[in-house]
């Protein structure tokens, strides 16, 4: 069954704000359910960490990734969210990107050779 299916979408933040809303209202409006969105702030100046704890607030599938590394950079912010999961199936988010409702469904649906094969 698609929904047993856990994934975990990763995203790593650094100012921005702008959009950030929007993409994590996205992510919460998809119409699979099964998912931890993992965030790692890269010390960002503006309010994006706090967007994110009112968001976690609201969601405890939304986890938030903290520790003292400070400004690591997009490449190594992500191998740390990498390292976080615990999820078979992984999924990259950026901060500013808007999901369809449904990609979430298409991913299981690509990755899932067995279910292809009964529809």
């Amino acid at each position: 069954m698609i929904e047993n299916k856990k994934i975990d979408i990763l995203m790593a933040t650094y100012n921005g704000e702008k959009y950030l809303g929007e993409q994590l209202d996205s992510i919460i409006n998809q119409t699979y359910h099964n998912w931890n969105l993992l965030i790692r702030d890269d010390n960002s100046t503006d309010k994006t960490l706090e967007i994110i704890q009112n968001y976690h607030k609201k969601d405890k599938r939304i986890k938030i990734l903290k520790d003292n590394k400070g400004n690591i950079g997009i490449v190594r912010n992500f191998e740390e969210l990498l390292k976080s999961s615990e999820s078979e199936f992984i999924m990259f988010s950026d901060q500013d990107d808007i999901w369809v409702e449904n990609k979430l469904v298409c991913y299981c649906f690509k990755n899932d050779r067995k279910l292809r094969t009964q529809l």
